[in-house]
């Protein structure tokens, strides 16, 4: 079978001897990978099958800038002998994909500039053009329409194969050859306009008016609260239509979103003063994405608000879809808090880390594992040397685990940088093959809630509708607060109780002494699991400073049932006892060395009452001679000695308290 299936491997060196850049893609000739079926496509097989073929397998930012060296398309062909390629557009091409046969019409009768090198693709056509250095085309994305591959695009090349089994192939209008890309046409203003309109943007549809300004001038933006007049009325609507394009809104929704936004400002603004505004602003964002493009419809009708019958929500019906084992869910908004210092950064590291490698979590299997976004707000260095010592201490090379942590924090209360920080894990996403992810880390809440009150409800609510709309609802993921306690109670954190309210599940990390212990508050949907328990371990980083010095950093390590007692045993013991214990496992440690230098087995060491009693009251601070007889005897019943005759040794007990809770 494996000689049947097609090698695309002279296609892919064809492509880049062209001077074109090229990165693989998936296989209809294969079966996806979990990963793909899972993340970008929900579980839907069927839909993984279809896109898997046009899907990059890794991340190919870097490729849109300078194309791949020859070791790295050797050993991609090496890999993926049988992979799809894709040319990355913007880098010495761009694309007109006609997708249908009247966008192939259209263009083919001489609606934009005729170029000789054409694709034959499974529904249309791509045509191919020099790129432009005074017009840069961005990557426009029209369903059904005609698209424009350039800046951040790629197009599935020829020598491909489609799902459902057409070959991607080329068509040259005479003799063309593909490495001739300096000798075909570029696009004009003019051929951009007419693809517009034959997608529908016709200039009449545009809405026009006095364009007397510029976005330059409304650099901060707009959280959307309502302004009275004379606060900006007219900057906050150029800077809210501003964000809204960038997400791809339709002008219609932009419309409506503005519409009522401005009936409750005082007085509200009319409305050719705020139709022209959104204008002035649709050209500003044309003449700086040139071939973007705007909608002027959405793609698909609002939903409706509608009933189900309940019979409809028992038949659908499902189990806990966990992120880990009964700790946290997918798609729900959890909290962990505690005091400064107590070791809740280090929990959220600890889970972040093993849900990017897989790993479980303290014997909590990871259920999705997958892509990590840790929005850290503080301590980047010392971020950095706990990620080291959880990679030494467990033996996970994180270089390739799909693990990203912002450059700075976030105010997540200000709807233009909540939609920043969505944008950018979007991007991740789309370099990625689609792959979304399974955890968001927002650590702490302070240091990303920007100015605002944490008491205040609405404030606060609005930090919470950021979240669910831009970050959980959205990829259906598990959001992760980190937070401090409030300043009355160490029991619950700080701030308005809308965030309490709003929670699937909360934990409060409490530190006592060496260990630490993470209990449920709340957990919505499912049993409260049991409190965990964990010591903080001295991990030896692989690094010293300037002056020679070690550097070290801590993981948590947890403590089973038995360790805990053990810990509160050695909570119990007094000065004198630990110092006892001490000493007589230094005396068995000198005894076997002895033993073992005179090649006999270190194991006879024995080492007689007599002897530790003489060692332990030579120094009155360890014991005195007074209470020898009371803190020996204590040691003994406690079971950490067993006494043999003459004879003493450790016992077991005292071996795992020294193991798992004293080291």
């Amino acid at each position: 079978m494996e000689a049947t299936l097609p090698n695309t491997t002279a296609a892919a060196w064809k492509l880049n001897e062209a001077g074109l850049s090229i990165v693989p893609l998936g296989s209809p000739f294969e079966t996806p990978p979990e990963w793909f079926v899972e993340g970008r496509c929900s579980g839907d097989v069927e839909k993984a099958r279809m896109e898997w073929p046009k899907a990059p397998r890794l991340r190919w930012k870097q490729y849109q800038e300078t194309a791949p060296e020859d070791d790295v398309i050797e050993q991609w062909t090496t890999l993926y002998p049988h992979a799809n390629w894709a040319i990355v557009t913007g880098y010495g091409v761009v694309v007109v994909d006609a997708d249908s046969a009247e966008a192939v019409q259209f263009i083919e009768d001489g609606g934009i500039t005729r170029t000789p090198l054409k694709a034959i693709t499974s529904k249309g056509k791509h045509y191919y053009f020099q790129v432009n250095p005074e017009y840069p085309v961005h990557n426009s994305v029209r369903k059904n329409k005609i698209d424009l591959r350039g800046i951040g695009g790629y197009v599935v090349a020829p020598g491909s194969t489609h799902a459902d089994g057409t070959l991607y192939r080329w068509e040259t209008d005479g003799y063309m050859n593909i490495g001739d890309t300096h000798d075909l046409p570029m696009l004009t203003p003019d051929d951009i306009a007419a693809i517009n309109g034959f997608n529908g943007q016709s200039l009449e549809d545009k809405p026009a008016g006095n364009l007397g300004f510029s976005t330059d001038q409304y650099p901060l933006p707009h959280d959307g609260s309502n302004l009275a007049e004379g606060q900006g009325r007219n900057n906050a609507a150029a800077s809210m239509a501003g964000q809204l394009i960038r997400q791809n809104y339709s002008l219609m929704d932009i419309k409506k979103i503005l519409d009522q936004w401005n009936q409750s400002n005082t007085p509200p603004l009319s409305s050719s003063e705020l139709n022209t505004t959104i204008a002035s602003i649709v050209r500003t964002h044309g003449n700086n994405h040139p071939g973007s493009g705007i909608m002027i419809e959405p793609q698909s009708p609002a939903r409706q608000f509608a009933f189900n019958h309940v019979k409809e929500l028992v038949r659908g019906v499902r189990p806990i879809n966990w992120l880990i084992k009964g700790f946290l869910e997918t798609d729900s908004l959890s909290l962990m808090f505690g005091e400064p210092a107590c070791g809740k950064s280090f929990s959220a590291i600890d889970l972040a880390c093993c849900v990017a490698t897989g790993k479980e979590w303290h014997g909590k299997p990871v259920k999705r594992p997958g892509s990590v976004f840790y929005i850290a707000g503080e301590g980047f260095n010392g971020l950095s040397r706990r990620l080291m010592a959880w990679q030494v201490s467990h033996g996970y090379n994180l270089r390739n685990a799909p693990l990203y942590v912002s450059q700075c924090s976030a105010s997540l209360t200000d709807l233009g940088n909540a939609r920043m920080v969505s944008e950018s894990i979007q991007q991740i996403v789309e370099e990625t093959g689609g792959v979304i992810p399974s955890l968001i880390v927002i650590d702490t809440l302070a240091r990303n809630f920007g100015a605002a009150d944490e008491n205040a409800t609405k404030e606060m609510n609005t930090f919470i509708n950021h979240i669910d709309q831009l970050l959980r609802s959205k990829y259906e993921c598990c959001v992760l607060i980190v937070h401090h306690t409030g300043v009355g109670s160490k029991d619950r954190a700080r701030g308005n109780s809308a965030l309490k309210g709003a929670l699937d599940a909360e934990y409060a990390v409490v530190k006592s002494g060496d260990e630490v212990k993470i209990s449920a508050k709340k957990m919505k949907d499912a049993d409260e699991p049991e409190p965990m328990h964990f010591f903080f371990k001295s991990v030896r980083l692989p690094f010293a400073d300037e002056d020679g010095e070690q550097q070290y950093s801590c993981v948590l390590k947890h403590l089973d049932p038995d360790a805990v007692e053990q810990m509160k045993t050695s909570k119990e013991l007094g000065t004198a006892q630990k110092r006892v214990l001490d000493i007589l496992y230094g005396l068995i440690s000198k005894a076997r060395a002895n033993l073992e230098r005179g090649g006999r087995d270190p194991n006879l060491a024995r080492i007689e009452a007599k002897d530790l009693r003489n060692e332990c009251v030579k120094i009155e601070a360890v014991v005195g001679r007074n209470n020898w007889s009371r803190t020996f005897t204590t040691l003994v019943e406690k079971e950490l000695i067993v006494q043999d005759g003459l004879f003493v040794s450790l016992s077991d007990q005292y071996d795992n308290l020294k193991n798992e809770v004293i080291n």
